[in-house]
């Protein structure tokens, strides 16, 4: 019989009943993340990766979280000025693009202790994300204390806690094409693996309420300004 692993509502365990008893406690709001193995040691593995800190992020709705005093906390944001083409087109090769990263210190999320930013022209707007990503993954590098990494963007995080696990898992693909931006989520499969035990992400809504998102934002739309 399978043994089936379930994270993420309030029916979170190991199960080796039969999936007809196990599939409706998949089946709640929120959805959880649920999959079925053949031995329990396995599902026990799966279900404790799961659970680490860097497999899953924080929501913070109205930009608002308790900061630990032993954390960095890197805010990060990348953009793209789509100027001549339909929402959702290609990106030009003059359009302008940038990330930025802010870090702060313990508590004090008033004042960055470090900021960069970098603009490009021709990059998209998931490209320069990702780009913020990884400039923070490699700052983090540079210190053994616990990371936090503050993002708006869905596609980061979903991707940096979930989607990039089962693509490395199946050789770097998935079934619906080509994985976008490959080169780096393979980078960033890389170095989270070296801060795993130490990295933690929040969700906050864009440009609201956030002192270091509103930041970052400002930052990265300084850097294309300067662009030339």
């Amino acid at each position: 019989m399978k043994t089936y692993a379930i994270v993420g509502n309030e029916h979170e365990g190991i199960y080796t009943a039969p999936w007809s008893q196990v599939q409706p406690l998949t089946q709640t709001k929120p959805a959880p993340k649920y999959k079925g193995f053949n031995s329990k040691a396995e599902a026990q593995a799966w279900f404790n990766a799961q659970n680490s800190s860097a497999r899953q992020y924080q929501t913070a709705y109205n930009g608002d979280f308790k900061a630990n005093p032993s954390h960095f906390y890197m805010f990060t944001d990348g953009g793209s000025r789509n100027t001549g083409n339909h929402a959702g087109g290609h990106v030009n090769t003059h359009d302008k693009a940038a990330w930025a990263l802010a870090i702060y210190a313990g508590t004090d999320l008033n004042q960055a202790i470090y900021t960069d930013s970098k603009a490009y022209f021709g990059r998209t707007n998931n490209e320069m994300e990702l780009l913020g990503l990884i400039n923070a993954l490699l700052q983090a590098q540079r210190t053994d204390a616990p990371v936090t990494i503050v993002s708006d963007s869905k596609y980061v995080l979903d991707g940096v806690t979930n989607w990039m696990y089962n693509w490395q898992a199946n050789g770097w693909q998935k079934s619906s094409g080509e994985i976008a931006n490959l080169t780096a989520w393979q980078q960033i499969y890389d170095l989270v693996q070296t801060l795993a035990d130490r990295l933690h992400f929040i969700w906050v809504k864009g440009h609201a309420t956030s002192q270091g998102n509103v930041l970052v934002d400002e930052l990265l739309n300084q850097a294309m300004d300067q662009l030339s």
